[in-house]
């Protein structure tokens, strides 16, 4: 799944939705794959496959959210990306600021990534001697 540009202006008034589900868990994974592109290989919790209109959002699934956005701030760069939390069923559900600093995380680390992957050195001469 492309990179989706996150929603970083969620309001109290603003409903979360299938899409925003999809858009999150998918950018969460295209995030590990730019990161293994600079850093060791990593493992993410299963967050699933995207999710259709009669699906329900379950507590685990908003926690491997949580978990991945961890795994991938431990395993590239410690960016600051506020307090994780934990979500049980039954119980308060993320709000708006919650969603605000998730995405707004993943944003963060996008902008990063893609810096380090730009910046990165590569040789002028392929070693071997093969020519390109």
């Amino acid at each position: 799944m492309p990179w989706q540009t996150p929603k970083t202006d969620w309001k109290a008034t603003d409903y979360f939705n299938i899409e925003d589900y999809n858009r999150i868990i998918g950018n969460l994974s295209y995030l590990r794959e730019m990161a293994l592109e600079v850093y060791k290989r990593f493992q993410m919790a299963d967050m699933g496959q995207e999710k259709g209109y009669s699906d329900y959002i379950y507590a685990d699934e908003v926690n491997a959210i949580e978990a991945n956005l961890t795994a991938i701030c431990d395993n590239t760069y410690p960016f600051a990306v506020g307090e994780r939390r934990t979500y049980y069923p039954n119980q308060p559900t993320p709000d708006y600021a919650e969603f605000n600093r998730i995405e707004s995380a993943c944003l963060l680390i996008y902008n990063n990534l893609t810096g380090q992957i730009a910046g990165r050195r590569r040789l002028a001469f392929t070693l071997g001697g093969a020519r390109l």
